[in-house]
């Protein structure tokens, strides 16, 4: 068993992070699956990730060989999957599978980012995007990063220029990402529509925004 500091239920998780700016990391495992078995004997035993996960997060795990109707309630078809909550245990954000310690760090910094923008929390959501971009310079993440980090500054300060930047900085150092594609209509002289309310839960890829 890894060492990270599992919260023994949701509740005492949950009493853990209220009132505070961490999170629910709520993990979600099958004792049979391989990447399971993997995340736990190599990405949590990781000094890097133990430090992350509990300096960011509260951590729970479950099993879903023991608590079938988890899966039915969280929509777990696959695992493992790692769901980034509120102290309500409500959705923000979620990603699916084995990553080794390093991308693991990658993408628990930019969910929480993503989680914090659906909060409404800009300045800590700059602050994991600005993470992700400065720590984990060749990550596959970091063009959703960039395109959030303009999302969050526009959210905060209202200037579109913000928009324009963060497009520009694309195109020449991810000129094929998907997320460079998403940000092109930024780049348009004038270009001033704000983005639609985000309402809670689901995934900030699926095309909210």
């Amino acid at each position: 068993m890894n060492r990270l500091n599992w919260k023994k239920d949701l509740n005492d998780a949950v009493n853990e992070i209220t009132g505070g700016t961490r999170l629910l990391l709520m993990f979600f495992y099958h004792p049979e699956c391989q990447s399971s078995i993997k995340t736990m004997n190599e990405t949590f035993n990781d000094d890097n990730v133990i430090n992350a996960i509990e300096r960011e997060t509260a951590p729970i795990m479950f099993n879903m060989a023991e608590k079938p109707e988890l899966a039915r309630e969280h929509r777990i078809d696959w695992t493992p999957t790692f769901i980034i909550a509120d102290e309500r245990g409500r959705e923000l954000e979620r990603w699916v599978g084995y990553l080794p310690p390093k991308e693991f760090i990658a993408q628990l910094t930019l969910s929480r980012g993503l989680a914090a923008f659906h909060l409404e929390r800009f300045v800590e959501a700059i602050r994991e995007f600005e993470m992700v971009i400065d720590d984990h310079p060749d990550s596959e993440l970091v063009p959703e990063a960039e395109y959030f980090l303009g999302a969050a500054n526009f959210k905060l300060t209202g200037e579109s220029d913000k928009l324009s930047q963060v497009c520009s900085i694309l195109m020449t150092s991810h000129p094929d990402s998907l997320w460079t594609k998403r940000c092109s209509i930024w780049s348009r002289t004038g270009w001033k529509h704000p983005f639609i309310g985000y309402d809670g839960g689901g995934s900030a890829g699926s095309g909210a925004y």
